[in-house]
């Protein structure tokens, strides 16, 4: 179960990440609707293919990668509250 908390945790980073990533570049596109919906679909693939082998067909497993994922969003948050200050 550690492995799979610790995978959520990744799995959280990489996605908020790339929402940051992906909302800065889309400024700069002459389309961003276009950018924004086709990195939102893959962000989300990527999280869903990442639960499903994260958690191997075990409950326990899937909420230990869920709790990563939203701690690592609460990280995520805080990280930027302060950095803009």
């Amino acid at each position: 179960m550690i492995i799979a908390f610790i995978g959520g945790i990744i799995l959280g980073l990489l996605f908020f990440y790339s929402l940051d990533l992906g909302i800065s570049e889309s400024k700069k596109l002459k389309n961003p609707s276009l950018f924004m919906f086709v990195t939102s679909v893959v962000r989300i693939l990527f999280l869903i293919i990442g639960f499903y082998y994260l958690a191997q067909n075990n409950g326990y497993k899937f909420f230990a990668a869920l709790i990563g994922v939203f701690l690592s969003r609460v990280y995520i948050v805080y990280f930027y509250k302060n950095k803009k200050r």
